[in-house]
């Protein structure tokens, strides 16, 4: 049935939400792992553990080396049978797995099934989470307005900041209004459990979502091995993609999800200002990714990401050092590493790098490969330098990190102004 030149702002403007609403409540359920680290930390593994926390980040950890596989799994699957039945099947996965993370039995009770239960939940967290990233920066791109594709990247961006503030929201009030004794009893349970109502509003909304137009123009692709594609005859862009989205899911996770509980395990300032600071530095990045990704709709992806790379390669030290200074500081540094973020217009340039037929294989390759090697390891790195007394060397790992970003954003051509790979 031929669309409508009235329809087709409507469809655009349903997709957009339906695509950020779920990648939202996707990144809540991620968030509140990180949140309540070290609260799983203790509840997950012996009392007094001095290498808790550090088993508790390689689970975080080991859930990117899923992500990798829920990407490739579901990228293919988005380009084979469509971008709308993906993403309603991701969404029932991370509710599923992180309701019965809510249920799980605590190590005093059941011992060491206790952290491997919790493994084989996070990994189906990761998968999903993967698949989510794949298939929603596809479909969102795809289904913008011409001319708008930053602005529709930058709102996926944005709408992963919005689910971790929200993780993070609710763990600093559980924390503020909870007892030592009643949170890590049974209140960081609370958290897990309202994925639930968040997954089937998100899963009734994508359900009614329609098929982006250039799927259906291209249909089901011939090419045997979707991934093969991508790597003998794009394998140069997505290396450069690869890159590009590394020094974003590194600085992620180093500051919003290590930096948190290395500044709360110093004990410089209360889990709940630190969580606090971190929402206000995530809401930075909500403001700060759509305009930014608008910004790049006028001036082009590479300008955009020449500046933010540099911006970040420059502030990593300082900003890391002003952080654990003191609470004014710590909210300093999250706001401008929030909005520096958001500069990083990654979503929209890794979509433009492919086809429709391989799409979302193409970001799958990207993103997945990117975050299950580098920004899924960033925060157990980070742990480790810091027990080795080498505390320094965290953000000058993520400013060598922008350096190789910066040359890769340097090299790159422009993807703004063109149409969109068919």
């Amino acid at each position: 049935m031929e669309i409508t030149s009235h329809q087709r702002p409507v469809r655009s403007r349903r997709a957009l939400v339906g695509g950020c609403l779920g990648n939202a409540v996707e990144w809540y359920d991620f968030a509140v792992f990180g949140a309540f680290s070290p609260v799983i930390a203790a509840v997950f593994f012996p009392a007094g553990s001095r290498s808790a926390l550090a088993a508790t980040f390689a689970i975080f950890a080991a859930s990117f080396v899923a992500r990798l596989a829920g990407a490739l799994v579901a990228g293919r699957r988005s380009d084979r049978l469509g971008r709308r039945p993906t993403l309603s099947g991701m969404i029932v996965l991370m509710t599923f797995a992180t309701v019965a993370m809510a249920l799980l039995p605590t190590w005093s009770a059941v011992g060491v099934l206790a952290p491997v239960s919790l493994l084989v939940l996070r990994l189906a967290q990761g998968f999903s989470a993967g698949g989510e990233t794949a298939t929603s920066v596809a479909f969102l791109v795809e289904s913008a307005p011409e001319g708008q594709r930053g602005w529709y990247g930058g709102w996926h961006t944005a709408s992963s900041a919005v689910g971790l503030a929200g993780g993070y929201g609710v763990a600093a009030l559980l924390t503020a209004t909870m007892s030592d004794e009643a949170l890590p009893a049974w209140g960081w349970r609370i958290a897990f459990l309202l994925a639930a109502p968040l997954g089937l509003i998100a899963r009734y909304i994508r359900r009614r979502l329609d098929e982006t137009r250039m799927f259906e123009a291209v249909g089901i692709p011939a090419a045997p091995s979707l991934v093969g594609d991508v790597l003998r005859h794009r394998g140069r862009r997505a290396g450069r993609g690869f890159v590009l989205v590394t020094v974003l899911t590194v600085a992620f996770n180093v500051w919003f999800v290590f930096l948190p509980s290395y500044v709360t395990g110093s004990g410089a300032m209360s889990t709940g200002n630190v969580l606090a600071a971190g929402v206000l530095g995530l809401l930075a990045l909500v403001v700060s990714a759509p305009l930014m990704g608008r910004l790049s709709d006028r001036i082009g992806r590479r300008a955009v990401l020449i500046a933010g790379t540099l911006a970040v390669a420059a502030f990593a030290v300082p900003g890391f050092t002003l952080a654990h200074r003191s609470a004014i500081g710590l909210v300093v540094s999250d706001v401008v590493m929030g909005v520096l973020l958001g500069s990083l217009v990654v979503g929209a340039f890794a979509a433009e790098l492919f086809p429709t037929a391989v799409r979302a294989t193409g970001v799958a390759l990207t993103y997945g490969v990117a975050t299950a090697a580098f920004g899924g390891t960033a925060p157990l790195v980070a742990t480790l330098l810091v027990r080795a007394d080498a505390a320094w060397a965290v953000p000058a790992y993520l400013a060598a990190m922008a350096v190789l970003a910066l040359v890769a954003a340097l090299t790159a051509g422009e993807t703004a102004f063109r149409k969109l790979l068919a």
